[in-house]
């Protein structure tokens, strides 16, 4: 699949239409590990407790499913999900013919920060630099 590149206003506005599937992922994400992280044990043997375990089973299934598919949507619509728990989400830009990464956390309400594909997260530099080098090439197109 080829790479997606997003202008700054592309980028927001998949941001606000990923927003609701992102929540969805991190609630997802919060229950399978307590799920996961649950174990029960039985007194005895019986019918009820055995269906209990499968619908807990099935329950965690389920949840995977749905979580795998909404990760595959968001990846399919151009998103590198860089971790899970955080759900940091980055996109890829071009700056001056170079790849770069613009980086969209679910705290934040627009893309916030961009680094080059070489640097690491550590070098995030704000999305305004990106925003003026934008209107430095419209200028020189005039």
């Amino acid at each position: 699949m080829p790479r997606i590149y997003f202008s700054i206003a592309q980028a927001n506005a998949l941001v606000k239409r990923i927003r609701p599937d992102v929540e969805r992922i991190i609630q997802l994400n919060e229950e399978l590990s307590l799920l996961d992280n649950t174990k029960i044990e039985f007194d005895e043997e019986n019918i009820e407790n055995f269906l209990l375990e499968v619908e807990l089973n099935k329950s965690f299934h389920e949840k995977n499913v749905e979580l795998y598919s909404l990760l595959g949507a968001l990846i399919r619509q151009g998103c590198i999900v860089r971790d899970l728990e955080k759900m940091e989400i980055d996109l890829y830009s071009k700056l001056n013919d170079k790849e770069i990464i613009f980086c969209w956390c679910p705290g934040e309400d627009t893309v916030k920060y961009w680094h080059h594909i070489s640097e690491d997260l550590e070098k995030r530099k704000p999305v305004r630099q990106v925003e003026d080098a934008y209107f430095e090439q419209l200028k020189k197109m005039k």
